[in-house]
Formats: structure tokens, C-alpha cells, sequence
């Protein structure tokens, strides 16, 4: 799978870098969450106390794929530089923990805080959801207080927030809507870093610390099994990524402002559709991207930007 995404991207960027680039931006911003932060990304092992150190310590915004500025990462800011190399970047609203709908820093909230720059941005990359799966208790209402979301519920989350946007940003900006990533097929990535890592203990790690428990618990939880778990954030993922694209399609163009979902359907390589592997996770809590997952996450949202 990876050498097969490397080929995708070494001819995207080819063709990119044949493309005009009349389009880059002055100033970009993210809106996000811990993904965004590049929480735990250098982090290589868990199984002793003093492994945890790195962990606890939690964001790592220099190995973010949005601006990270480490040498490790070549950010979505970094590929910019070199076609317009006076853009600046900030990620100043994302927020470690933060959902598209619920929580004190949503879509909506982040919204705001973009909006208040001094400067407005031309350009904003949104990259939120996981966290809208993960801090779920279960797949059908039935079994607990707080299911997943439902389809109205996800809908009217990114109509908050994109409502902000393309009535305050300048007329010419754009507005990317990057994929919810597949968080169901962590554990198995998880699984397989353990069994090959002896410096690795994914499933304690999750257990202790309460990592995404609907995805990365493999028992039973509120009455449901973790195939039944699985099939339900399955279709979730696929669906709030359907969403995305729908409402960017509905709010495109209104102000002069444009607005793009990164998602282009199952069938494709996008941020929604990508599988991460065991390399792709760090080995900290086995479940956000590593240096080489940052680095694949900054070419997947890159290819799914329109200002390049």
C-alpha cells in the first residue's frame, strides 16, 4: 500500500509542479485537532515508565503537517514556501481534544478565533472528526447516552462552522475540507506495531490512558461487540466524509469564497480512504500518525488543495 501511495504522490507533485501557481495564497490557517498539533509523533516506544515520558508530553507542533517546521516534516506550509515563499501559516485555533461538533473547541469555535486574526487568512485547511468518532461510547442509541453522531447532527456541525467562514473571510479565499481519517483500522495498525516492536504495547496503552475506546477496545462495550463497533464507525467515516463533500458543493462560491472537500470519494486516495499502517502510527499510543503518518497526511491534504 505504501509503495503504491508513493508512486500516486511522486506523479501528483510531477504534475503540480508543471501547474501555474497564480493561486497560492498570502496567509494560511488550520483548523484541527490533535493531528493537526502532531501530538506524540516522534515518539517510538511505551512499554517501560520512562518511554512514557514522551507521550505525556504530549503536542509536537513542529512535526505538524499543517507548519511543522522541523526537517523531519515537509508541511503543507513547506510545499507553499517554494512556490510563494512570503506565505505564513499559523495553526493558532487548532486545539489537541477538539471535535467538528461537540466540546468547548469545535468547528464552529475555531471559526471564531480564525476569524479574529488580525489579518484575516486567504486560505484555511479544516481537518476535524476523529475526535467526533472517538469520543463516542457506542454505535446504536439504544446501548448508551452518547452514540455516534447522526447524519443531521455531523451536517449541521460543518454548517456552523463553514457559515462563519464564507460570510467573514475576504472574497477570493478558499476553504478546504480535509477527510475524517479511517480510525477503525487503528487497532489492527496498532496490533501489528506491537507484534513486531517488542518496545510496544499498544493494547495497554489504550486501555490504560482510554485511547479511542469504541475503535481500539476489541471486547464488548455497552452491549456491543467490536465487528459490530467496527461496521458502525465504518459507515460513520465514509458518510460524514460524504457529507463533507456535500456541503462543500452547497457552500462553494458564496461571498467569492471557495470551498473544497479533500474527499473525493471512496474509489480514490484521500485522507478519508487511506489506511494507515503499523509504520504510519507512533509507538507512544499506537494511534496518531508518526513522522512518516504527518508526512503522509501534509501529501494527501496537499493533493486535495485547489490554491496550488
Amino acid at each position: 500500500m505504501l509503495k503504491k501511495y508513493g508512486v500516486f504522490i511522486a506523479v501528483f507533485l510531477s504534475l503540480t509542479s508543471a501547474s501555474s501557481i497564480s493561486a497560492a495564497p498570502d496567509k494560511a490557517v488550520a483548523a484541527g485537532d490533535s493531528i493537526t498539533m502532531g501530538f506524540g509523533a516522534d515518539c517510538t516506544r511505551n512499554r517501560y515508565f520512562w518511554d512514557l515520558f514522551c507521550l505525556l508530553g504530549g503536542d509536537q507542533p513542529e512535526h505538524s503537517w499543517f507548519d511543522g517546521w522541523d526537517n523531519s516534516v515537509e508541511s503543507v506550509h513547506d510545499k507553499y514556501k517554494t512556490i510563494a515563499p512570503g506565505i505564513t501559516a499559523n495553526k493558532d485555533a487548532a486545539e489537541s481534544g477538539s471535535e467538528m461538533r461537540g466540546g468547548s473547541n469545535n468547528f464552529s469555535t475555531q471559526a471564531d478565533e480564525i476569524l479574529s486574526q488580525t489579518t484575516l487568512p486567504d486560505h484555511v485547511e479544516v481537518m476535524l472528526g476523529g475526535n467526533d468518532i472517538c469520543n463516542r461510547d457506542c454505535v446504536d442509541p439504544a446501548n448508551c447516552d452518547n452514540p455516534l453522531y447522526t447524519d443531521s447532527e455531523w451536517r449541521s456541525a460543518v454548517q456552523a462552522g463553514l457559515d462563519k467562514l464564507v460570510n467573514g473571510l475576504p472574497s477570493g479565499s478558499t476553504v478546504l475540507l480535509g477527510s475524517v481519517p479511517r480510525v477503525q483500522d487503528l487497532r489492527a495498525a496498532g496490533l501489528d506495531k506491537e507484534a513486531s516492536d517488542s518496545g510496544v504495547r499498544c493494547e495497554n496503552v489504550w486501555s490504560t490512558f482510554s485511547i479511542c475506546r469504541i475503535a481500539t477496545n476489541g471486547g464488548t462495550m455497552n452491549g456491543e461487540d467490536f465487528a459490530t463497533r467496527y461496521a458502525g464507525i465504518n459507515a460513520a467515516q465514509k458518510r460524514y466524509n460524504e457529507i463533507l463533500a456535500e456541503e462543500a458543493a452547497s457552500y462553494n462560491g458564496i461571498n467569492g469564497v471557495e470551498v473544497v472537500a479533500e474527499y473525493n470519494g471512496e474509489e480514490n486516495l484521500n485522507a478519508g480512504t487511506f489506511q494507515f499502517s503499523k509504520d504510519d502510527i507512533d509507538g507512544g499510543d499506537c494511534f496518531h500518525p508518526s513522522i512518516q503518518g504527518q508526512n503522509i497526511v501534509a501529501d494527501l491534504l496537499w493533493s486535495g488543495n485547489p490554491d496550488t
